[in-house]
């Protein structure tokens, strides 16, 4: 995000206090003076570490996350925060790599950045092993629909975990996170997990053991702190490995493709696959390399009852109707900058809806407003977690609406149905089908 000068806010703390815009921005950042960071959820990220130096005494921090974005930097550099000053608390904060300067947390943390559970056997629940290295006492848990970890703390050492993985349906995506979270600060660090539920006759994994750590990581790991110079890591560049040359376009991507997240916090899904959803808030919204020609597309979310129909007008959110009486889905148009993207809560759906379908439609009536306009289309589900599922659309997609997705409540889990596909009827017909009263 460009124009945003966050050093500069960072040495200039209004009453002592930082408010950090939403957004994701690249550099090496100081905390020189004491303060509160309120970082309202934005992302500090470098190739490598440290990212983000703490060099006052009193500092808090909040709701912030701070990653590396490279995993082929050497262990020395692969630091998120590190603490100069000795009181720095912090609540809501997530890293990817190290943090250094505080007793116990900087010890080494030894985990999987992803689990992958491979293809297990429809409808049948399945159990592994992971272990987990913990320098101090932890809190580890699950956000995933279904699975189970085998206990919600961590002990000082090393840890055995089972994960069992629930009774899922033909078709089905795991994915989601594991989070783990400091006693001594209240960090917290995350496990991607992945897979996918087969048919009835799938074979049981053969890999039970999904990770183990190396016994001589803990005293190799100290050993490298011992002899650590964090003067020099500071001014340290990235290793030149890193350094590649960015097309003007790579470099000035469309502001709707900067939800950067991690690679491993993305999945790929496809057309017709049921996903569990977690019960949290996802944006939803159709993302695009480019257009062939400028097209205006508006988003259009319909809340169904057990007939398939709307309980009024009011239950169809677009852009003349922003929110759901409910509050659980709003719709952000933002046209100035580009931003167009549906939010659903689904904690908080109405218990008499039971059903959503979401379409994107283009608004015009000429021949070639059509989404075979469309360059590498694809339709984003970004969760407030930060784990991202993205489908592709299909290629020359000939018609003005398609169906996105469908939404459906089983057993009190709300499910994805993913589609993508192309829908022929004029969008004034798809609504009145729902029980949206049009005007002719």
């Amino acid at each position: 995000m460009s124009g945003i000068d966050i050093q500069k806010l960072l040495d200039d703390p209004k009453g002592g206090v930082v408010n950090l815009p939403c957004g994701e921005f690249e550099g090496r950042f100081f905390i020189r003076k004491s303060c509160t960071v309120n970082g309202g959820g934005a992302l500090l990220w470098n190739s490598s570490g440290p990212v983000l130096v703490i060099e006052a005494e009193v500092v808090t921090v909040n709701n912030l996350k701070v990653e590396l974005t490279s995993d082929n930097i050497p262990e020395q550099q692969y630091i998120s925060v590190y603490c100069r000053g000795k009181n720095a608390v912090f609540s809501e904060v997530e890293v990817n790599g190290s943090v250094l300067g505080i007793q116990g947390e900087e010890q080494y943390w030894g985990f999987p950045k992803m689990l992958d559970l491979g293809r297990l056997p429809a409808e049948r629940r399945e159990s592994f092993s992971m272990e987990i290295y913990s320098p101090v006492e932890a809190e580890i848990r699950c956000g995933i629909y279904d699975v189970k970890l085998s206990q919600d703390t961590l002990s000082r050492g090393y840890n055995n975990i089972t994960v069992t993985a629930g009774k899922f349906r033909s078709g089905s995506i795991i994915y989601g996170n594991i989070f783990i979270t400091s006693s001594v600060t209240g960090i917290t660090r995350k496990i991607f997990i992945s897979g996918e539920a087969g048919g009835a006759d799938e074979p049981s994994p053969q890999n039970y053991m999904l990770y183990s750590v190396d016994r001589e990581a803990p005293y190799n790991y100290q050993k490298m702190l011992d002899g650590l110079d964090i003067a020099s890591l500071s001014a340290m560049p990235a290793p030149d490995s890193e350094r590649v040359v960015l097309t003007e376009e790579e470099r000035n991507p469309k502001r709707s493709e900067r939800l950067n997240y991690s690679k491993a916090d993305e999945t790929e899904i496809f057309s017709g696959r049921r996903i569990p959803l977690a019960p949290r808030e996802y944006r939803i919204e159709l993302l695009c390399r480019g257009m062939r020609m400028k097209l205006d597309i508006d988003a259009y979310l319909f809340m169904l009852n057990d007939r398939g129909k709307v309980g009024g007008n009011n239950d169809m959110i677009f852009f003349g109707n922003m929110q759901s009486p409910c509050g659980s889905v709003r719709y952000m148009n933002d046209s100035a900058n580009g931003e167009r993207a549906m939010f659903i809560d689904f904690r908080s759906i109405p218990a008499d809806v039971n059903h959503m379908t979401l379409l994107f439609s283009i608004y015009g009536d000429k021949h070639w407003q059509q989404f075979s306009k469309l360059i590498d289309g694809e339709i984003s589900f970004l969760c407030e977690n930060g784990v991202r599922m993205r489908m592709k659309l299909e290629k020359n997609i000939n018609c003005r609406t398609i169906l996105a997705c469908g939404f459906e409540r089983v057993d009190g889990v709300w499910e994805l149905v993913p589609s993508g596909k192309g829908v022929a009827m004029k969008l004034s017909d798809i609504c009145k089908s729902y029980g949206v009263i049009v005007a002719d």
